[in-house]
């Protein structure tokens, strides 16, 4: 039987809090790497495809292995995966530290998308149960200054590290901060049946979901957002360490203001994906990421370029809590795992594509041009997004918690 709803709250806050903390932790780990690979690889001979690769190479495993997670997870429980995918990411900031070669980066960042799908679809589908029924945006708000905040941080304090100690030592240090996110998650966070996620109903097959005209809305948005990261991020360090001259400390500085932005907006904006349409949240977010993409190649000072950049974290946060809210109500009725697990595939697919396709459009002209096409992009999908958006109707919650 059930435990009450009243009963559940404690356990309920308890996982959500140490599930914040954790992915705090790990974010900042990911985020001190962020402003030293794509340089890193360069300086080892890195070019073309491979310079892609080391920064958006885990999106080959992580693509196709992250839906397949969520599905499990929805059957088997998350928490195994959640332990694994943290483990991975121990081992894989070791094994960094001691490459030698750029394809041997790339090789590892492939093995850090094992990690990755492990970890974020499990642990995104356990907030959307710990959420209250329409309250989505609000705690998926909430969660995501955790990687936001997380994220914000780590580059800076990468590039620190990078500056005073050496890469090696950045790598070594995501290694230290998954590992204090493991422990924590291992004795502090509650069993999945202390919250009411022992979810034990029949999951709605794929082809329902996939032809859910909403869903489709939502993956166009996830592999619009995915593209414009995975190009931004993979170029940004070198476009600001060749054009503007700047050290590691200044492009962490400057990577982190975006996510830094993003969790101090996000728990506002989160709530207004529950008291107006949440398309519309995503629709103007999206214009937002479009321009100030665009806009990085006439940046002449680092003055201007974090002026865009705090641009794109407003964009980001005013969309993201709204789209993880509708991936969260859609997912009472399809599965939380299957489909944060389908939508994280989508923006990591548009990772590898921003990445290696800019790094492809990089090699034939510009990095200046690589930005400004995938603000083209992403303004076009935007559209896209809204014109295909169908309001949706979701069923009676058959995959929530029983009361």
């Amino acid at each position: 039987m059930a435990m009450d709803r009243k009963e559940e709250a404690p356990e309920r806050i308890r996982g959500f809090v140490i599930l914040w903390l954790s992915m705090f932790v790990i974010a900042g780990g990911l985020g001190m790497v962020v402003p030293i690979l794509p340089v890193f690889v360069r300086d080892l001979g890195a070019s073309g495809i491979w310079l892609g690769l080391s920064f958006s190479g885990f999106a080959i495993i992580q693509t196709p292995l992250t839906p397949i997670v969520g599905r499990f997870g929805d059957r088997l429980g998350r928490r195994k995966f959640i332990i694994a995918g943290l483990s991975i990411y121990i081992l894989i900031g070791v094994a960094l530290s001691l490459a030698s070669t750029y394809q041997m980066v790339a090789l590892l960042r492939m093995a850090m998308g094992l990690g990755a799908s492990f970890m974020f679809p499990s642990a995104l589908a356990t907030i959307g149960i710990l959420s209250p029924k329409s309250e989505e945006g609000k705690y998926m708000g909430l969660f995501m200054v955790s990687f936001t905040g997380g994220f914000g941080i780590g580059p800076l304090i990468g590039g620190v590290i990078k500056d005073t100690l050496g890469a090696e030592s950045a790598f070594i240090s995501m290694s230290i901060a998954a590992s204090v996110a493991l422990l924590a998650y291992i004795f502090l966070m509650p069993k999945e049946k202390a919250y009411g996620a022992d979810e034990n109903h029949d999951i709605p097959s794929l082809y329902e979901m996939l032809s859910n005209q909403t869903t489709i809305s939502l993956f166009i948005f996830n592999l619009s957002f995915g593209i414009g990261l995975g190009a931004v991020m993979t170029f940004i360090a070198i476009f600001m360490t060749d054009k503007l001259m700047a050290t590691a400390t200044t492009v962490g500085l400057v990577i982190g203001s975006r996510p830094i932005l993003s969790s101090i907006l996000q728990p506002l904006l989160g709530k207004l994906a529950d008291t107006m349409p949440r398309q519309r949240l995503v629709f103007s977010g999206g214009l937002m990421l479009a321009l100030a993409t665009s806009l990085i190649p006439s940046s002449d000072t680092v003055i201007v370029l974090l002026i865009f950049f705090l641009l794109l974290g407003l964009g980001e946060s005013t969309a993201l809590p709204a789209s993880l809210a509708i991936t969260t109500d859609l997912g009472t009725q399809y599965g939380h795992g299957t489909l944060m697990g389908f939508a994280n595939a989508m923006l990591v697919f548009g990772l590898l594509v921003g990445s290696v396709g800019g790094s492809i459009l990089a090699s034939i002209t510009t990095i200046e041009a690589v930005f400004r096409f995938t603000g083209f992009v992403t303004f076009a999908m935007t559209i896209v997004f809204l014109m295909t958006w169908k309001e949706p109707r979701v069923q009676s919650n058959v995959l929530q918690e029983s009361n």
